[in-house]
């Protein structure tokens, strides 16, 4: 019974190993031009779709009788500051509310159906955000707005493990989330362009941004329902032997397990002892079980902790951005929008390279730990600096360091979780924490008290990031002391009791426990 299966037999045994590397390159090759691109372009649009508040924000210049060319949106609807930042909160609470939920709907309903549903209603809902006359009308439009973009991040995160071995994951993730970096470089430019509309049709510049973003995230929702796929068998691009290699690629033992010698000796010793509570056991736990574990794993809760520690900067300067620069010199509106793109350009660059090396080497702490340091040497320079240019720097530091980090959360996550529903509630739970940084970070910055130098704000994520290096060590050292109980058979006894009552196939059993499986590799 404790044989291996014959999966992952088939094609491999068909061709030589260096046939197989083609053919496997091919097949990667074709899904990242499938998958990828639409899912960068949905995650920018829904960036640009979440954040550009924050260029609707800035008023146009001043003229001479006293009244403002192209009024921002504190003007027009007559808000202070404070409820600007209310505004940019009441995004969060649904936004992390609906994540863990969306991400089990997706195995019902699927990916392709499920995905651009939710692009085309936040597109609707960011169209509509162009019509409010009020602030308490824009409240509930932003409340809304994050109902109907929650499930996205997670649902990408959770449809490229159905496709990608761990060894490939964090390049793809970093691939996806740089949307937000190309959306914070371009949102800048597109919203300069678009509020140069200001007055056609009797319509603020703020109001064209919304119109026009929202309709073009419309218009890409419809062309998703037809491009993303279910899993590998719905990926158009891929010959039936390509979709079949993938399939047993994911479902092959050696991408995620390792063969304990001690363990296969035990259980050969082991006598079936069949009993009446365990004839109806499911090869499968039920899914509220899956769910349940999650919230007992120490590993989610530590990474969901790096996830609010690396999301906080993202989300300060994301917000914020324009209005730091502007207070960091004699800048107009325009100027300030157009100088924070750079720094964006240049974390899509590091996080690619950064992501590549992480899965090269497969150690998600080097990654992790990178982009904390980088994070902190901006922030210091951003707190200690008063030279414009200097200050400047920074801002590109903490753009790299904080965009790259995120991918790597999801990576690990991903990689250190097994079991269907293990997997999506742990990443939803993640994507949760990510988020509640931004119920923080709109608090942080206040542009009319603390301009230019945002003490409090940058102080705040000095020692938010200061914690993740802190929370970062414990999650590595806590996983290589597992590693090592593993590895000296102290976790044998999950297998060896559940191979007593059922004598399942080492596979059976390795289904069951999931991550919990002393032959599971966790990835340090």
């Amino acid at each position: 019974m404790l044989e291996r299966d014959a999966e992952h037999v088939t094609i491999r045994s068909q061709l030589d190993p260096d046939a197989y590397k083609k053919k496997e390159r091919a097949a990667r090759l074709k899904m990242d031009i499938q998958i990828l691109p639409v899912c960068v372009l949905l995650y920018l649009l829904a960036y640009i779709d979440k954040s550009n508040i924050s260029q609707a924000m800035l008023d146009g210049k001043n003229l001479p009788n006293g009244k403002v060319e192209d009024p921002g949106i504190l003007t027009s609807l007559n808000m202070t500051p404070h409820e600007f930042s209310i505004a940019l909160t009441v995004l969060f609470p649904t936004y992390m509310a609906f994540q863990l939920p969306s991400n089990l709907i997706i195995r019902k309903i699927g990916p392709r159906i499920w995905i651009p549903t939710l692009a085309l209603t936040w597109g609707v809902v960011e169209t509509l955000q162009g019509l409010v006359t009020s602030k308490a009308g824009l409240y509930i439009n932003r409340i809304f707005l994050g109902l109907a973009e929650a499930g996205l991040t997670p649902g990408i995160t959770l449809l490229l493990t159905f496709f990608y071995v761990p060894k490939e994951l964090q390049f793809r993730q970093a691939f996806y989330f740089t949307g937000a970096s190309l959306s914070g470089s371009f949102s800048g430019l597109l919203a300069t362009a678009l509020r140069k509309m200001d007055g056609i049709s009797g319509q603020h510049g703020w109001q064209w941004v919304f119109y026009i973003e929202g309709i073009f995230t419309v218009a890409v929702a419809i062309v998703c329902y037809f491009i993303i796929p279910n899993g590998p068998r719905g990926c158009f691009m891929l010959s039936p032997l390509e979709r079949e290699l993938i399939i047993q690629r994911q479902r092959a033992p050696t991408y995620r397990y390792q063969d304990l010698p001690h363990l296969t000796l035990k259980l050969k010793e082991v006598e079936f002892e069949p009993t009446s509570e365990n004839e109806g056991l499911l090869l499968t736990p039920p899914w509220y079980k899956e769910v349940l574990r999650t919230f007992t794993d120490e590993r989610v809760y530590l990474t969901g902790i790096l996830g609010f520690c690396v999301s906080l900067p993202i989300f300060s300067f994301t917000n914020f951005m324009p209005s730091i620069i502007k207070g960091m010199g004699d800048y107009s509106t325009v100027k300030s929008m157009l100088l924070s793109c750079p720094p964006f350009a240049a974390s899509f660059v590091y996080s690619l390279c950064m992501a590549f090396v992480a899965d090269r080497l497969q150690l998600r702490y080097l990654s992790v730990m990178l982009s904390f340091i980088i994070t902190l040497v901006g922030l210091a320079v951003l707190w200690g600096c008063d030279e414009p240019m200097h200050r400047y720097g920074g801002i590109f530091m903490v753009a790299a360091g904080s965009y790259s980090g995120p991918p790597c959360m999801f990576a690990w996550m991903a990689n250190n979780s097994a079991g269907y529903y293990k997997r999506t509630s742990a990443l939803a739970f993640v994507h949760m924490m990510d988020n509640a940084s931004g119920l923080v970070a709109a608090w942080l910055f206040n542009t009319h008290t603390e301009a230019p130098r945002f003490l409090r704000g940058t102080a705040t994520n000095l020692a938010i990031t200061l914690l993740g290096i802190v929370v970062a060590t414990i999650q590595e050292c806590r996983i290589w002391q597992e590693r090592r109980q593993r590895a000296c058979g102290r976790r044998d006894e999950y297998v060896v009791e559940l191979y007593r009552r059922t004598h399942w196939p080492r596979e059976a059993l390795r289904s069951y426990l999931g991550d919990r499986h002393p032959e599971f590799l966790l990835e340090l």
